[in-house]
């Protein structure tokens, strides 16, 4: 800032001024204080206009910040909504495939006891029938929570990545302040 350094050439000067004998009070050059004081009268004006527009540009910065912080926010909410939806959907759908196959099972199990002679038989194929129709279902719901998980991973990820701008662009509006 200029006008520090005007403030600072006029204590120069009344620190290298000369005292009056036997007195407190120096001898100065008038027209040289008076050169410093014009200048700074000349100088304080822009320098108020520097710091107010930096103020408000600092201010358009902030508000523009916030409200791609809320976008981002909303745009989050609206993911995981979706990404909620999309596992329940694929958990009935589940759960409709696993019933589909135990009645399947059960139909073919009947089917099989009917049939006396070879009733042994039959049993160990409904017990593997329905051990695979469980093991199918299972990996069904092991494959929707990985896809969930996935999906949430990635929104942390994002989120995460969105924080750590905010806070750089803060750090960056704290260091241009000072």
């Amino acid at each position: 800032m200029e006008v520090m350094l005007l403030l600072d050439a006029l204590e120069d000067i009344l620190d290298k001024a000369n005292t009056l004998p036997l007195s407190s009070k120096v001898l100065i050059n008038k027209e040289e204080l008076l050169e410093i004081i014009k200048d700074i009268r000349v100088k304080i004006p822009d320098e108020v206009k520097q710091a107010q527009w930096i103020k408000e540009e600092r201010q358009k910065i902030l508000m523009e910040a916030k409200k791609e912080a809320e976008g981002i926010r909303y745009e989050c909410e609206d993911k995981l909504s979706r990404i909620k939806e999309e596992r329940q959907r694929m958990l009935v759908e589940a759960e409709k495939e696993t019933e589909i196959m135990r009645q399947e099972a059960d139909k073919r199990l009947s089917s099989l006891i009917e049939e006396s002679e070879i009733v042994k038989r039959a049993n160990e194929q409904a017990r593997e029938i329905i051990l695979a129709a469980q093991q199918d279902a299972k990996k069904i719901r092991l494959g929707s929570r990985a896809y969930a998980d996935d999906i949430l991973a990635e929104l942390e990820k994002y989120t995460y990545n969105l924080n750590n701008t905010i806070k750089t662009n803060r750090d960056e509006l704290k260091n241009k302040k000072s």
